[in-house]
């Protein structure tokens, strides 16, 4: 299986899938998500974290190679350390 990264907007941000409502108002977090493994380009209906995939939005990136982060690497601050914990764990 592969990683899906999710981003979770602010409370207050419905997210908005076609206009990335994210990039104007603002992200919480950064999540790990299994591919679901009936349809694998969707993310499985919880993050490694715990957190439901439903309200968040869809990240384009992938790692481009061994060491590559999860996450993308402008979004650092943002990225859910316990994602981060439970793929270093399996």
């Amino acid at each position: 299986m592969g990683v899906i990264v999710m981003v979770e907007p602010q409370t207050e941000h419905a997210p908005d899938l076609e206009a990335k409502s994210w990039v104007t108002g603002g992200l919480r977090a950064v999540h790990a998500a299994l591919t679901d493994p009936d349809t694998p380009e969707d993310p499985a209906d919880l993050t490694l974290c715990g957190k439901p995939t439903a309200s968040m939005e869809k990240h384009s990136y992938h790692p481009q190679g061994p060491g590559a982060t999860w996450y993308p690497p402008n979004l650092t601050p943002w990225q859910c350390t316990t994602c981060t914990q439970a793929l270093r764990r399996s």
